[in-house]
């Protein structure tokens, strides 16, 4: 199948291409880092025989020298496009994305897939948007993090939440790490913290009110499900956000994460 018709979707990583009836294609774009592209081949089937509500997987392929990957195709909307169009199920939304999430977390991570603490250290060693000061604490704090076994998404939003005839569906496994659930807890805790909605933006207030909402639904419904992740998630936020601050570029979204890069790095310099 050398001859693409144009992607119907496209993304970060890849462009997506219908594949026959019941097939799609994700290619990758020539400048996807071989690593991040041999993760998502080798955990994809692993995630799936774990009865993860996941796409089917079928094959690698390599296309006019491109890699790629066929899954099932999935359709319907995305939660987050659910979520824009029946805000008033804020709740309910927020309560399946914390039941989906401690779903993952159940499941042992495979054995030869990154570490939690590697994928999390990122950019921040040479970044120079950090002060020195922050960057070696939140180092050293990611240094004492335990190394967890559990399986992590990495990017798990409701975005990446497909609604479906057959349930919730979670894509886009290119991030998944063996680590702690709490880390990757607090990893969709800084997505939502910082998705809010720019000056000037209609109906702000209420897009704001929505977004708190569906946090602090999704962190109480969450550790109740699992409290022994609640302990270290304090911890996972300052180093989430670190992580976090590297990549982004809009300024009010860099005073957000640099706030909450401060409190956490001095709450745990006062024993909090």
């Amino acid at each position: 199948m050398d001859n693409l018709e144009r992607p119907f979707a496209t993304g970060r990583t890849a462009e997506i291409y219908a594949y026959g009836d019941d097939k799609v294609l994700k290619l990758f774009y020539p400048t996807t880092p071989l690593p991040w592209i041999e993760k998502e081949a080798y955990t994809s089937p692993y995630i799936q025989k774990m009865q993860l509500p996941v796409p089917g997987v079928f094959e690698q392929v390599n296309i006019n020298g491109r890699m790629g990957i066929i899954y099932e195709k999935i359709e319907g909307p995305s939660l987050l496009n659910e979520l824009a169009k029946k805000p008033w199920r804020a709740t309910r939304y927020a309560r399946l994305l914390a039941n989906l999430h401690a779903r993952v977390h159940e499941v042992p991570a495979p054995p030869d897939i990154e570490s939690q603490r590697e994928w999390a250290r990122g950019g921040i060693p040479e970044t120079e948007k950090l002060p020195i000061d922050l960057k070696v604490s939140v180092l050293r704090l990611l240094d004492s993090m335990p190394d967890g076994n559990q399986l992590c998404h990495g990017d798990f939003h409701p975005g990446n939440i497909m609604m479906t005839q057959r349930g919730p569906i979670i894509i886009d496994w290119m991030t998944a790490s063996k680590g702690t659930g709490s880390g990757d807890v607090a990893r969709t805790a800084i997505i939502l913290e910082v998705a809010k909605a720019p000056q000037g933006t209609p109906m702000r207030w209420l897009l704001e009110w929505i977004r708190r909402l569906l946090l602090g639904t999704y962190l109480k419904t969450y550790f109740q499900l699992r409290p022994v992740e609640k302990d270290l998630f304090p911890a996972w936020r300052t180093i989430m956000a670190a992580n976090f601050f590297v990549d982004v570029s809009l300024p009010a979204e860099e005073a957000n994460l640099m706030g909450i890069i401060k409190q956490g790095v001095l709450a745990r310099s006062i024993g909090y």
